[in-house]
Formats: structure tokens, C-alpha cells, sequence
């Protein structure tokens, strides 16, 4: 995933390193995405990476030494990485990692100009507004978490710093639908894994969180996915900004930390703990998500 500095996205090379700045409601700050991110890159020295973001990457960039892609990148489905069974073999694990790696989540589409969340399903003061829709031009969308408490509200996941709050919004402002979609990030052996339905799409090493600035662990879902202008860059063609933000960092390149899962123009990094919280798989495969992933697919990131 990624880390977006400038604005915000972590670099967390944990989910992809994407840090963009955002306000206190928790949207990203700013107006023009092309001009106010700065991602978190592999650097311009593969040889002397130590995962740190480089700011402000234009579409000028050119690739910083990419090598030949890992043969042992893509493993299949379900595959036993380095002879241990991972989270995504076993569905014992699953419970561990929440219920988004059931086979359907609900998601919330907002249908207005923005939303207010409330602490509690009845009118009461905002706790954030997030506007629809988001700096990145998606439609502002959230991972539902109760729909059955309220008739008139349903609790969403909040993409705001800390990691793991949640929110009332009222339901007449929003379509509740479901995606079958979900993701699973297991640190343990810097994989990725991603279903639709019964059918596993993505089955990735990654380049995840060095140790100084860790992939942070929970549930998370996709917010925004951006495209590149420049796909030899440092993120790739795409980036997948998720709900969450780096546990370390209080800010990355004047901005929130956000996480993020992207591309990278170094996929001979794939398979080590190298970024600064964010998520980075093959360029093939990052497009294959941003080309079918649905806004609200549940992220799973376990140790």
C-alpha cells in the first residue's frame, strides 16, 4: 500500500507508501492531486534504498534503476510462501483478521454534495465531514460496519488518523450496496492477496514496512484509486489510497500519513520490508486491481 506525502499517503511502502496532506476532518487537502502528492518512492539509488518517499514526483520522472521483476513474485493461488502457510491458506486465521474476508461487505455510497458522521445514530454534533466527492475526484464511499442498529443511521469505518474509528451517517444520504471483493496484506511473508468472490485474482509478494515505520495491522478499505501520469514512475500506474494512516509518523512531507497499496518502478525491492508503511506489488498486477477493485473493498493487514 501506499504512503502519500505530500498530501498525505503515507509512504508507508507499507501498503504502497502513499502520503497526502489532509485536514482534521480527515480529506485530503487540497485541490489539485497532481501538484499536492507526493508519494512514497523507492528513491532515486535502488541500490541504497531504505524506503523513503521522495516528494512531489512529476510526470518527468523516469525509472530509477528498475530491475527485472522477481521470478517468485507471483505465487498463484493459496500458495505455500517459503514452506509456511500464510492467513490467506487457512480460513482458521480469517476470524482473526475480521469479518471482511467473508465472501460480501456492505459498503456506503454517499449521494450528496458531503456527509456528516455523528459519535451516535441520532442528531448530535458532526465529529467529521467528509464532502463527496473526494480531493481525488472518487465518489466518497465507506465501509460499513452496522446497518441493523438504526433505521435512519448505519456506522461506517472513518478515514481519519487514529486508525480504527468509526461513525454514524444517515442513511437517506447514502446507497447501501455490496462487494465481493476483499484483500488480505499478511506482513509475516510481505504477501497480498485479493478474492473476487470465490476467485483469487492477486496472489502477490510485496514490498511492505521497514521496521522504523511498520505497515500498521487492522481493517481498511479502498478510498481513491489514482492514476499516474507518469506509469515508469516510482508509484506506478496506480495507487490505491486506503482508510488508513501510518501509526508512526504524525505527518510525511507536510501532510497526513496516509496508507495507500501502489506500483513501483523497482520490482527487484518485491518480497523485503523496505517502505515507510505502504504497500507496493508489480505494476501488472496494481493495474489489474485499479481495473477491477470497487471503491469500499475491505483491506485486511495482518502480522
Amino acid at each position: 500500500m501506499v504512503l502519500i506525502g505530500a498530501w498525505g499517503l503515507l509512504a508507508v511502502g507499507m501498503l504502497v507508501q502513499v502520503l497526502w496532506p489532509q485536514s482534521s476532518d480527515g480529506d485530503i487537502a487540497g485541490t489539485d492531486p497532481a501538484d499536492q502528492l507526493a508519494f512514497g518512492a523507492e528513491g532515486s539509488d535502488p541500490a541504497a534504498d531504505d524506503g523513503a518517499e521522495a516528494s512531489n514526483r512529476s510526470s518527468t520522472d523516469t525509472d530509477t534503476g528498475a530491475v527485472a521483476p522477481d521470478a517468485e513474485t507471483d505465487t498463484g493461488a493459496n500458495a505455500v510462501l517459503d514452506g509456511t502457510a500464510t492467513a490467506a491458506d487457512d480460513p482458521a486465521l480469517w476470524s482473526e483478521a475480521g469479518p471482511v474476508l467473508a465472501s460480501e461487505s456492505f459498503v456506503a455510497t454517499v449521494t450528496t454534495t458531503g456527509v456528516a458522521a455523528l459519535a451516535e445514530p441520532a442528531p448530535g454534533a458532526v465529529e467529521h465531514f467528509f464532502p463527496n466527492p473526494t480531493q481525488f475526484g472518487s465518489v466518497r464511499t465507506f465501509l460499513v460496519v452496522d446497518q441493523t442498529s438504526s433505521e435512519d443511521y448505519v456506522k461506517v469505518a472513518l478515514p481519519v488518523k487514529p486508525n480504527g474509528q468509526e461513525g454514524w451517517i444517515p442513511r437517506s444520504e447514502v446507497e447501501i450496496t455490496t462487494v465481493g471483493h476483499r484483500a488480505l496484506v499478511d506482513l509475516s511473508d510481505d504477501s497480498v492477496t485479493v478474492w473476487d468472490g470465490d476467485e483469487v485474482i492477486v496472489d502477490t509478494k510485496a514490498v511492505t514496512g521497514k521496521p522504523s515505520t511498520p505497515t500498521p495491522v487492522g481493517v481498511f478499505y479502498v478510498r481513491d484509486v489514482i492514476a499516474q501520469p507518469n506509469v515508469g514512475g516510482s508509484y506506478g500506474p496506480y495507487i490505491l489510497a486506503l482508510s488508513g494512516f501510518s501509526e508512526v509518523l504524525e505527518t510525511f512531507n507536510g501532510g497526513l500519513p496516509a496508507l495507500a497499496i501502489h506500483g513501483t518502478n523497482n520490482p527487484g525491492q518485491i518480497g523485503s520490508e523496505r517502505s515507510s508503511g505502504c504497500v507496493r506489488i508489480p505494476n501488472d498486477l496494481i493495474t489489474i486491481l485499479a481495473d477491477t477493485v470497487p471503491l469500499g473493498t475491505p483491506v485486511t493487514i495482518v502480522a
